[in-house]
Formats: C-alpha cells, sequence, structure tokens
C-alpha cells in the first residue's frame, strides 16, 4: 500500500515527437522508453487511442543553487506560481539552474513520450489540448531525406503556439532562451555513407540553439550509460523537467 502510495505521488513529464511519416518516431521512441524497469514494450506502453504512448522513470537532481534543502515547491506539481520560488516573470528568471555531479538528491518523474498514430487524422482541438501540457519537443527527420529536416519548422509551429499561449502568455512562437526544451534526432545514421550532410537552410538544431543526436534506432546501444547520447537526453529531460516546475499550464 506504501508503494502504491509513493507512485501516485510521482509526477509525469510529457514529450512529444514530431516529424514525417517514415523518419522513424515510433522505433525511437520505443528506444528512449526502453529502460531495466520497463524491458519489453508491453511494459512500458500506455493506451491511447490517438497515441503511441510510452513511459519510462527518469531521475532528476534537484539544483540546489541556494545551498539549503529543497522545499516542497521546489518537487510540488501543484505549486502555484504564486507560492512558489519560481514566480518571478520569465525576463527576470536566470537561465535554468545548473546542476553539479556532487548532487546526489534525485526525485523520480515519469516521462511519457507521445507519437501521433500515422493511421489517424487527429481533430485539431484534441492535437491542441495535449500540446498546452507539452514539458518538451523531438524533433525527428531521417538522414537520408534532407526534406524531412527543412519540414521540422512546419511540424514545430502549432506546438510552440500553443505552449506559448498557455504556458509563457503570449500570442506568438518567440523562441528565447527559455523556450520549451528540444532535442533534434536524426534516425538512420547505420545507413548513411558519408557524414557530410549539406543542410542548405542550416540545421535547425543550432538555429534554436539545442542539441543534436544522430543514431541508428535499432542499436540498443543508441543511449548506454556515460555515452554522449545518454547525456544529451539525460541533460533535455533534466531541462524538461524544469520547464515544467517554471511554467506550469495556465488558463489564458
Amino acid at each position: 500500500m506504501e508503494q502504491q502510495q509513493t507512485i501516485q505521488h510521482v509526477s509525469t513529464v510529457r514529450i512529444l515527437l514530431l516529424g514525417d511519416a517514415g523518419v522513424g518516431k515510433s522505433r525511437l521512441t520505443d528506444l528512449l522508453a526502453r529502460s531495466e524497469d520497463t524491458p519489453t514494450p508491453s511494459t512500458r506502453s500506455v493506451g491511447d487511442v490517438w497515441w503511441n504512448v510510452q513511459v519510462r522513470l527518469h531521475e532528476y537532481p534537484i539544483p540546489n543553487v541556494l545551498g539549503i534543502p529543497p522545499t516542497p515547491d521546489w518537487t510540488s506539481s501543484s505549486s502555484s506560481p504564486s507560492t512558489s520560488n519560481h514566480s518571478s516573470s520569465p525576463s527576470d528568471l536566470p537561465p535554468f539552474p545548473p546542476r553539479s555531479a556532487t548532487h546526489r538528491m534525485m526525485i523520480p518523474y515519469f516521462v511519457e513520450f507521445y507519437d501521433l498514430k500515422s493511421c489517424l487524422r487527429l481533430p485539431r482541438e484534441h492535437r491542441n489540448r495535449l500540446y498546452r501540457h507539452i514539458d518538451g519537443i523531438i524533433l525527428v527527420y531521417d538522414l537520408l531525406d534532407m526534406r524531412t529536416h527543412d519540414n521540422l519548422h512546419d511540424w514545430l509551429y502549432q506546438p510552440l503556439r500553443q505552449i506559448c499561449r498557455y504556458r509563457h502568455k503570449r500570442l506568438r512562437p518567440i523562441l528565447k532562451r527559455r523556450h520549451v526544451p528540444i532535442l533534434v534526432v536524426g534516425t538512420k545514421l547505420d545507413l548513411l555513407n558519408t557524414r557530410r550532410l549539406s543542410y542548405p537552410g542550416g540545421k535547425i538544431a543550432t538555429q534554436l540553439g539545442t542539441d543534436e543526436i544522430q543514431l541508428n534506432c535499432l542499436d540498443l546501444n543508441s543511449f548506454s550509460e556515460k555515452s554522449r547520447n545518454e547525456a544529451k537526453l539525460r541533460k533535455f529531460l533534466n531541462n524538461a523537467v524544469d520547464f515544467k516546475q517554471y511554467f506550469p499550464t495556465r488558463r489564458y
């Protein structure tokens, strides 16, 4: 009973995967959610009519920047902007606090990865309802087809519009240093004959000031412990937790 109550109090971070059909979003979702606690798809899949949803646990290190123990406001999913230490306006806040390697106090979070089922056409109102609750976005493209990279700008527009409206109180998707965390992933690395890729319009990861990972979704060791890819993913998920805490969903 005590374990069940503990699980019920674990907060959830929602990550949205965006990209053209056929770039490997479903396989990437399966790879991202794979862990020791969820070794098979059946142990990490959550039923949903419109979305392929898989879930995993993520350990979030508390950024104890003031050198004092964290208060419940740091960890409570129900803390309001008026009572939290993060109640300042976005422009007054410093960047997300850095985490020292010496921080060992960890808080578990459920991470849900959302990938829209390509065979279904989701009504806009249902999409927008999810977008406003998204805490991080993974943009996925095919390394063998640069058109899928260029299309990421179009995929990003509507989710950013909803996030800015309900999380930042802005009507336009203005990308500044503290927009929703974004990670760019290029797939099918194993089929690439050359690493010299051409990005006519520039790399979207550079434009957004975010990390990029290039991988083979069939390689189960793509996010092996202490690898560069694993470090980028962990940083992204930590930033998604920060975003959830700093910018809770608001009614506009």
